[in-house]
């Protein structure tokens, strides 16, 4: 919708900027400059959003970028903004949109200001678009570029298009197959509750065991930096110790290690390429919950958490209560690992389902009280409450396994089988399920890693 007034600096602003279309084409006096060959060319400015975040043009994640040029006065333009609002929608985290307006950044904060939807992509003004050359040249408003990861102009859509066409052109571009394009999801059952993606359309980097560092941005906002390690996002608030985050990363990047005793080099990849596929996300905050200075910033983390596969947090805990970390930390990447890796790659024995083999050792567990909770009261969901038994569980499992409760262990009431021969005679089943799938995924963290934690990180 258009905005009910402009104001006389817009109504002035507007008729420079026709002036010089009709310059640009050959319409007026004066010889035109010949517009830049676009499509095919590499770019590689970075832009800037309204709150100054930087937006490079080539990504890391391997997503393409779709790249509106528009203006708040073009009603096809707004029009444009809505339709890539229900790409997004569609396809989360398969592209990333950037929407850069021909107009200063004043004006474009205050129609926003005017503007009761919200648009959840990042927008670039004059001030942040760098004289870029797909935003300078852009012939009609709008113009959609779509670039791939390396920068490399595809092609463009000129005028108003809707979703669907968007996405087929993308599609199309990119050379999708297309019914890989149409479903982007696992063969096997999406695990319970809701915390996992339904459609898996992560970007799998070239080398899926890359490890970056720290590294600052909003791409992951409300939080302030991320890092990646052993298929995992880590992002995390400025609150967190950059020496803590890198600890973390370490220890994931440890446990799949390629070239430990026993792992079956084909079958890790595979738990690697499942959780790139599902966005695997960890958050990392000081506390029990993060502290957000704004209420916008707990509905971005809702945004977040419905792109990406988030299904528990890793606490940096106090000084006072370091004895706890090294499970801490330990049972919320073994959390994620099943929820989406071994569920995917091992979906009979450790599926998070109520037909696999965790889910029935889990039943008798709680049966004959190895295994006690008091909190199933808190869910109304019981697919959710299930599915929060079953990561739980296998935590529990797959700990014991590794002879860790004993030494790390916070002596819980909830798990007795903490001693790995007691729980082999109790689980025959399950600890069969074991030993044919996770020493060939995983290998056990050293104690001394585990140790590691209960020292301060800064």
């Amino acid at each position: 919708m258009q905005p009910p007034r402009l104001d006389r600096m817009t109504k002035r602003l507007t008729c420079w900027l026709l002036s010089c279309a009709t310059l640009l084409t050959g319409c007026g006096p004066g010889t035109a400059p010949t517009p830049p060959r676009l499509v095919g060319s590499v770019q590689t400015d970075v832009l800037r959003s309204l709150d100054d975040a930087p937006i490079p043009l080539q990504t890391e994640d391997g997503r393409p970028t779709l790249l509106l040029v528009w203006a708040t006065y073009a009603p096809d333009s707004v029009a444009m903004l809505a339709e890539l609002a229900e790409v997004e929608r569609r396809r989360p985290d398969s592209a990333r949109i950037v929407a850069a307006a021909i107009q200063w950044r004043s004006e474009i904060v205050d129609w926003l200001a005017r503007r009761d939807e919200t648009t959840p992509f990042p927008i670039v003004a004059n001030e942040g678009s760098k004289r870029n050359a797909l935003v300078r040249w852009a012939e009609a408003r709008p113009t959609l570029w779509i670039l791939d990861a390396d920068g490399r102009v595809l092609g463009r859509l000129d005028g108003v298009r809707d979703a669907t066409a968007i996405l087929a052109e993308v599609d199309r571009l990119l050379d999708v197959p297309r019914d890989e394009a149409a479903t982007g999801r696992t063969g096997g059952p999406r695990p319970l509750g809701e915390c996992v993606v339904e459609r898996r359309d992560g970007a799998i980097p070239e080398d899926p065991r890359r490890r970056t560092g720290v590294i600052r941005d909003q791409t992951f906002a409300p939080f302030s930096k991320h890092l990646v390690a052993g298929g995992i996002t880590f992002v995390a608030t400025d609150e967190v110790d950059d020496a803590f985050m890198i600890a973390v990363g370490e220890l994931q990047d440890a446990m799949m290690n390629p070239d430990a005793e026993g792992i079956d080099v084909g079958l890790q990849d595979a738990v690697l390429r499942s959780l790139f596929r599902a966005k695997t996300t960890i958050p990392m905050w000081r506390g029990e919950e993060p502290d957000f200075p704004e209420a916008s910033d707990w509905e971005a983390f809702d945004r977040l958490r419905e792109r990406r596969s988030i299904c528990d947090a890793i606490f940096q805990l106090e000084a006072d209560d370091l004895d706890g970390q090294p499970m801490e930390v330990l049972e919320h990447l073994l959390h994620h690992l099943n929820m989406v890796g071994l569920h995917d790659v091992f979906p009979e024995d450790w599926g998070i389902s109520r037909e696999s083999t965790l889910h029935a050792a889990m039943r008798t567990a709680l049966d004959r009280s190895w295994y006690v909770v008091d909190y199933l009261d808190e869910f109304d969901d019981e697919e959710e409450a299930d599915r929060v038994l079953l990561q739980e569980y296998a935590y529990w499992v797959i700990s014991s396994e590794w002879d860790l409760q004993r030494t790390f262990g916070p002596g819980h009431d909830e798990w007795s089988l903490v001693d790995p021969e007691t729980l082999r005679e109790a689980q025959p089943e399950l600890h069969e399920a074991y030993l044919r799938t996770i020493p060939k995924v995983l290998s056990p963290p050293r104690a001394e890693r585990l140790e590691a934690f209960r020292t301060p990180h800064r």
